[in-house]
């Protein structure tokens, strides 16, 4: 499963946390730093994959869509017009954290035939755009509750004093649901 990584060069660290986890989840991965990268279209068995973050507002040129391209947002930066309405991944656990579940679905919005579904909460359409990744909390297309986008749900880590343990939570914005599990 070849795959292209293009990213910017402030989004290096994040770049090289997901090539490691893409390989886990058997790519075969080259990184590409925008726009330095290879030119052209990339073959129709490569899949690009597109680290997006606020770094891409200081460039002068936003990419096009080339073949495959599999979106990965580190941060809440909208993608551009031209990549708005692919299907991407979300990284909602932090900068440059990235699952092997993540990884996973990324690999499987590029390679739809050759990677089995993997669990995701909320539900999962063939019309859902963006899978959030929460890391240990698992992958999420929606509320569970009130089905808002996983846009709407937040990372949000807490203390709970009375047994002492530090907590990571998903909340949804819409209904207040949450979840949470000990750090």
């Amino acid at each position: 499963m070849h795959t292209r990584l293009s990213y910017q060069r402030q989004d290096e660290r994040a770049a090289f946390a997901l090539a490691d986890a893409l390989g886990r989840a058997g790519a075969d991965v080259v990184l590409d730093v925008w726009p330095t990268g290879a030119d052209g279209a990339p073959d129709p068995e490569t899949v690009v994959v597109l680290l997006w973050s606020a770094a891409w507002d200081r460039t002068p040129m936003e990419p096009a869509p080339l073949g495959a391209h599999v979106p990965v947002r580190l941060d809440d930066t909208p993608l551009p017009s031209a990549l708005a309405g692919l299907r991407h991944v979300r990284l909602a656990q932090g900068w440059g954290r990235v699952s092997d579940e993540a990884a996973a679905m990324i690999v499987r919005l590029g390679f739809p035939a050759l990677v089995p579904a993997l669990p995701v909460r909320g539900n999962p359409t063939e019309s859902t755009v963006v899978i959030s990744d929460f890391g240990p909390l698992g992958l999420f297309a929606s509320c569970p509750r009130c089905g808002g986008s996983s846009e709407r749900l937040r990372p949000y880590v807490t203390v709970d004093h009375q047994y002492d343990r530090a907590l990571r939570l998903v909340i949804c914005g819409a209904c207040n649901w949450q979840d949470g599990c000990e750090l």
